[in-house]
This record gives C-alpha cells, sequence and structure tokens, in this order.
C-alpha cells in the first residue's frame, strides 16, 4: 500500500541515529491517513464471496511515543524474559538487562526515552508505564529484587505462552517528530525483515518499505464510509512478511482485534479516539497516460521522467512516468496518476534535481496491490526481474559483512584446501554449508561457506551436521554472496 505521504525521514546522520524500531502486535494504536480507496481489494484469497472485507490502502502517520516504549517493553519481557526464583518462577527482566535488549534489538535507548517524557531515570519511566491501570489490563508489573534492590518486570504468562505472544510481532521503524518529539513518534516509511538466508541464533534483518492497509467491512466500502484524506487512530489488525507483492504489509482496522472497543494509545497526541477528524478534499485526474501501472515490470528502462517533487521528509524524489491506473466506476472512472518513487540511494552522482528536471530511470518495483512503484538511475537493472534484484541486494549485503567481519582477502585463499565440518544440508539443492578448518598457525579464519560436490564425483551421498570434510576455496559465489567451496570427498 502507498507509504510515501507516511514517511517523515530526513537525510541527516542525527535523524538517522533517532530512529528505532517498534514491535507491532495486535490492538495496538496507529494515526493513519486514508490513501487512494479506487485501488481497494478484497483481503480474502477467495475474493468471489461478497462478504469478504476490502483492504484501503493507506499511510502510517505515527504513534503515541509513551504508547511505543510500554508496548516495546512489554514484547521484550515476553520474548528475552526467563523465569526467576525472584519472580516465585514467573518470567521476568531485570531494568538493566531489559535496557541492553532494547538497544541491541531495536537500536533506541530507554534513558533517552525517560529525558523525552520527563522522568529522571529508567525505573521511574518503568515503573509510571506499568501502573495498577496497565498491570490489570496486560498482566505486567514491577517489583524490586530483594537480594540486590534491582528493579524488575514480570509477567503473568508462562514462558510458553510469552514467546508464542510475542515472537509474530512486526517491526516498523519510527524517529522522534522534530515539532513534538516528547510525545510523537514519527514513521519512517521503513520495516525490518529477517533475511530468508538467516539462519541461527542471530538473525540479520534488513529494511524493506512497509505497505499499510486498512481492513474495512464491504458495507462499509459501498456505503463510501472512507475517503481519501480521512485521518484517524487505527488498530493494528496483522502483520505479513510478504503481504504486498513479496514486501511486508501491515493490516490495520478501525475495530480493536482483541474486542475491547477501545483505542489504547494515550488520551494525549495520536491520542484514544479513532474519531475521523481531519479530511482533505481531493481532486482526482481523468487524463490518459502512456503506461498502465498494472503493465510496468522491474528492469523496464530507461524511461524519460519529470521530477515532480524532492522531499526531504522521504529522503526521495518523486517523479512522473506517464503511468496511470484506472479507478472503478463508482469513484467516477476513468484514470489516476501514479507518481514513481526515487530515493535517493538509488541516485547516480550528486542529488542536484530541482522540480521539472527531465531525466532517465529504470523501474526498480512494482506493487500493482499498492498502488505505487519505485524506480532508480542503476541501468544495471536493465532486464532483470524483481525477484532477482532482491536476491543480488541480500548477496551484496552478505558480502559486505564478509569483507568487514574477516580481514582475509579471500581471493588469496582460492585453491587451498582444508578439512571442514558440515553444519547443515541443503533441502533444495546438492550442496552443504560447511565450516572450513583454518590451522592456528595460519593467522586468519574463514566463514561458513556454501559446498558443492566436485563434478563427476558421486553425489548420492547425504551429508548430516557434524559430518567431516575436505573442501577447496573456489571464492565468493556472486549469486549467493557467500564462500564458494568444492566438496572434495
Amino acid at each position: 500500500m502507498d507509504i510515501s505521504d507516511s514517511t517523515a525521514s530526513t537525510a541527516t546522520d542525527e535523524a538517522a541515529n533517532a530512529d528505532e524500531l517498534a514491535l507491532l502486535l495486535p490492538g495496538q494504536t496507529l494515526r493513519i491517513q486514508i490513501g487512494d480507496v479506487s485501488s481497494s481489494r478484497k483481503a480474502w484469497k477467495k475474493r468471489r464471496r461478497n462478504s469478504s472485507p476490502i483492504l484501503i490502502p493507506c499511510s502510517i502517520l505515527g504513534m503515541n511515543r509513551e504508547w511505543m516504549v510500554r508496548w516495546n517493553v512489554m514484547t521484550l519481557l515476553h520474548q528475552v524474559g526467563e523465569e526467576s526464583n525472584a519472580a516465585d518462577g514467573a518470567v521476568a527482566i531485570s531494568s538493566g538487562k531489559l535496557g541492553r535488549a532494547y538497544k541491541k534489538r531495536l537500536g533506541g535507548d530507554l534513558q533517552s526515552h525517560a529525558d523525552a517524557l520527563g522522568y529522571a531515570s529508567v525505573e521511574s519511566l518503568l515503573q509510571a508505564l506499568f501502573d495498577e491501570r496497565v498491570q490489570a489490563e496486560y498482566g505486567v508489573s514491577t517489583f524490586v529484587e530483594p537480594t540486590h534492590g534491582n528493579l524488575m518486570l514480570m509477567t503473568a504468562l508462562t514462558r510458553r505462552q510469552a514467546r508464542n505472544f510475542s515472537n509474530s510481532a512486526g517491526m516498523v521503524q519510527f524517529r522522534p517528530d522534530e515539532v513534538d518529539e516528547n510525545q510523537k513518534m514519527i514513521h519512517t516509511g521503513l520495516a525490518s525483515v529477517r533475511l530468508s538466508s538467516s539462519i541461527g541464533r542471530m538473525p540479520k534483518f534488513t529494511q524493506e518499505v512497509l505497505g499499510a492497509a486498512l481492513r474495512v467491512s464491504p458495507y462499509d466500502e459501498a456505503a463510501e464510509k472512507y475517503q481519501q484524506g480521512d485521518e484517524f487512530n487505527a488498530f493494528v489488525y496483522s502483520y505479513e512478511v510478504a503481504g504486498d507483492n513479496e514486501s511486508p504489509l501491515l493490516v490495520l482496522t478501525a475495530d480493536d482485534p482483541r474486542g475491547k472497543g477501545i483505542a489504547l494509545g494515550g488520551t494525549g497526541t495520536f491520542g484514544s479516539s479513532t474519531r475521523v477528524f481531519k479530511r482533505r478534499n481531493t481532486n482526482f485526474q481523468h487524463d490518459t497516460y502512456e503506461r498502465e501501472l498494472s503493465n510496468l515490470s522491474a528492469g523496464e528502462g530507461p524511461i524519460s521522467a519529470n521530477v515532480v517533487a524532492v522531499s526531504s521528509h522521504s529522503n526521495a524524489v518523486f517523479v512522473d512516468c506517464g503511468v496511470g491506473r484506472k479507478r472503478g466506476k463508482k469513484y467516477g472512472g476513468g484514470t489516476t496518476k501514479v507518481l514513481g518513487m526515487l530515493r535517493l540511494e538509488d541516485i547516480e552522482g550528486e542529488m542536484d534535481f530541482e522540480a521539472g528536471d527531465e531525466i532517465d530511470v529504470y523501474i526498480k518495483a512494482v506493487s500493482p496491490q499498492s498502488g505505487r512503484f519505485m524506480v532508480t538511475q542503476d541501468s544495471s537493472i536493465k532486464n532483470k526481474k524483481q525477484k532477482d534484484l532482491k536476491m543480488e541486494k541480500e548477496a551484496d549485503k552478505r558480502k559486505d559483512r564478509l569483507s568487514s567481519k574477516f580481514s582475509i582477502d579471500i581471493t588469496s585463499a582460492i585453491g587451498n584446501e582444508y578439512d571442514g565440518v558440515v553444519k547443515a544440508q541443503s533441502k533444495s539443492g546438492d550442496w552443504c554449508y560447511v565450516q572450513p578448518i583454518v590451522g592456528e598457525g595460519e593467522g586468519f579464519e574463514l566463514p561458513v561457506g556454501v559446498a558443492n560436490i566436485l563434478e563427476g564425483q558421486d553425489n548420492d551421498n547425504s551429508y548430516s551436521s557434524g559430518d567431516s570434510v575436505r573442501v577447496r576455496v573456489e571464492g565468493i559465489d556472486e549469486k549467493r554472496g557467500q564462500l564458494s567451496l568444492t566438496l572434495l570427498n
């Protein structure tokens, strides 16, 4: 769904350092703005059912800072808390460990939040966040551990319940509002997504553009209850990692999915009322366009585009590529213009664009259901599919991690043979993950690599984790961005 209006990022390092992740679960409250209602779609896969809910594109504007911190703390407690004798066997966590987990996992600082919200310490912040009302609602409370005097949080859930409750949380990026940083957190337009290739206890994440949609009754949609530009509070309904054309999708609803009937989110900025308080007039276009959005494909180009706006808030340039999309008959028919989004990192050379400039771009990604598309000036993506571009991006990140983590130049080890230990067997191909064992005297180490069976060798052998093998270094697997090995036995 179109999130271009909801982003609030800037190009400064100071703003980037203030970015942190919010852990979103059903029932949390966000401020949203309705997008183009004509691009709504049915939510269920069996879309012929008349009673299927409707997904209306929307933009996430932000959320209340106090409630964001409260939900983050509760979710981290459920994710990393352990059964504690100090809590009579209940799942608990100390304020110190909580602060470290908050910084490591979410990129935020609890002391900074305490300062912004007017508390002298993290401990006083936590005690205020979990007062009697919140304790009764969510079963999370604070207490002082008697032996060392540490403040701790505990939950009424069992360890298994806590993990099941919290592990489905979406990780969505926010930053403090420049105007009202003490109360508001503004959405940057991004979500943190775990890499599909990431395994083990230390998963790797990448940032993806987040789509958003409001889930409504088909009768509400038919009655035109929602119009483009409406702003109000909505509840998180679900988070889908690949729900918007292989990109993350946050689905919201005007009614609390937990059946509470109240938008919990504080009574101040981005408060509890779900009443619409702002509606903008929108003039739709009925012009004809050179290209239909649904016919665009990643890799197309070069395409001549006119710069419409340079947005410091979105950290992007919006361009007119002559792309439009159809609107339903009940919305007046015809077509409406769709602008392409060119992020600053996809610009070749220095960014000196102004509105009215003409530039050449290539289609980077298309999301027909969201009614948006991304462009780039990188000509190397020409004729490449969107899936291939995503795989290349992940491979590049792995190669960067290889070069930063290991001091050795991999090319200097090409042709060398080493003993190794199988870490895992591929489920989709005849290759394994192998850890090469380098002698202590050689002064370097090698990462786990992808080991393929030597050509002409019997490939009927199956390998198990822990098997000893002999491998030869071949270089870097450009497709996967990992060390390339050959199994010799």
